[in-house]
Formats: C-alpha cells, structure tokens, sequence
C-alpha cells in the first residue's frame, strides 16, 4: 500500500461525499417517483371504482325500464285475452240456443231446375 498525503485523503473523502450526496439525491428522486406512481395508480383505481359505478347504475336503469315494459306488454296481452275469452263465451253461450235442421230430399237447385 502507498501511503497517502493528507490532502489526497481529503479529496479522496470529499469524492465519496459528493457520490454519496449523488445517491441520496437518487434515492430521493426515485422515492418521489414512486409516491407519484402510487398516487397515479390510487387515482386509476377510483376512476375505474367510478366509472364501474356509473355502467352497474346504467344497467340497473336499463333493467328496470326493460322489466316495467314488459310488465306493460304483459298487462296488454292479458286485456286481450279476456277480450277473447268474452267472445268466446259469448259465441259459445249463442250457440246454446241454436238448432240445426237436417233436411234429406231433392236438394233447392234440383227442385229450381225440375232435376230428378
């Protein structure tokens, strides 16, 4: 080992102050870096909680006025039915009273035209 003179020691000493200054200011550039990531990603986040929010409420909306429709179409459908019902009862309850008469013979063209 050489020996050193006191003012190469001092360099020397001052030269790994200065990297050591250099680092810490790394250091602390790159723990600013990661507050700012950590910041952008908590942001994302509560953006997509957000917007996640807002598409579930849009489906709900969509699925309420989807089911009040049909409920709509439903209620429709069952007004007509017992629209029909009644004619049928009543064409049924027509046809109660009804009689039919079978006549066998000469047919009224046959008797018209003087056919056999």
């Amino acid at each position: 080992m050489m020996a050193q003179s006191p003012q190469e020691v001092l360099e020397a000493v001052r030269r790994l102050e200065a990297d050591l200054a250099r680092i810490r200011a790394g250091a602390r550039e790159r723990e600013r870096d990661l507050s700012d990531l950590r910041a952008e990603i908590a942001a994302d986040a509560a953006r997509e909680r957000r917007a996640l929010v807002e598409d579930m409420e849009r489906l709900v909306d969509l699925i309420g006025v989807s089911w009040r429709s049909t409920h709509e179409q439903i209620a429709a459908l069952a007004k007509e039915v017992e629209g029909l019902r009644r004619f049928a009862e009543q064409t049924v309850g027509g046809f109660r009273d009804a009689t039919m008469e079978l006549h066998f013979g000469r047919s009224g063209y046959e008797r018209a035209n003087g056919t056999p």
